[in-house]
């Protein structure tokens, strides 16, 4: 039912129907922001990349040939537009990393195992979190993205080879770098 929709939705914006194009947004727009977030660290530039990316979805529609899922090419969009701007703050040298994320502000968290009630054993773990946010943003962007996009936002190996314009070997490859370099990066901290 909902492919069916979602087909309709996009043949009526690909004609121009804006209403369509806004409930495909509307469809879309929690994980977009989700993936935007994990990307670029913080809300603002989130959400200024999910819009950044609806309005290139909205500007390229036509070019969408149906031969892969409308999501996976959304997705691809969204991920490069984060790239984009990543590659535009590292030129200003800019690594913000917040706390908070996520829909209405919730708190973003990379999910570890549960603690336990005491007291200290809640800030060691989130301690962890924070360094494990730090050391996401230390790994090289490729690795990154591939990490993000399978151990976060649960993409299948074929979707994040169809997102990243990559093999599914180089998926398989990149993501586990991506874990080494993390573990590399933790390890310290875990010593500690």
């Amino acid at each position: 039912m909902k492919q069916i929709d979602e087909e309709v939705l996009i043949k009526g914006a690909k004609n121009g129907d804006k209403e369509c194009f806004r409930e495909l947004v509307l469809l879309y727009q929690d994980q977009a922001y989700r993936i935007a977030y994990r990307m670029m660290g913080n809300q603002e530039d989130a959400k200024d990349a999910t819009q950044e990316s609806f309005i290139k979805i909205y500007r390229s529609l036509h070019t969408f040939k149906e031969e892969s899922n409308f999501s996976t090419w959304m997705y691809r969009i969204v991920n490069n537009t984060c790239l984009d701007l990543l590659r535009k703050r590292k030129r200003r040298k800019e690594i913000p990393i917040e706390g908070t994320g996520g829909k209405d502000g919730e708190e973003y968290e990379i999910p570890i195992e549960d603690p336990g009630d005491g007291p200290e054993v809640l800030l060691q773990a989130k301690s962890l979190q924070e360094a494990m946010k730090i050391a996401l943003w230390e790994i090289s962007e490729e690795y990154r993205t591939a990490v993000i996009l399978r151990d976060l936002e649960q993409f299948s190996y074929q979707e994040i080879a169809e997102i990243m314009k990559i093999s599914q070997g180089t998926v398989k490859s990149r993501i586990n770098r991506g874990r080494i370099q993390l573990r590399e990066k933790l390890t310290a901290y875990l010593e500690e």
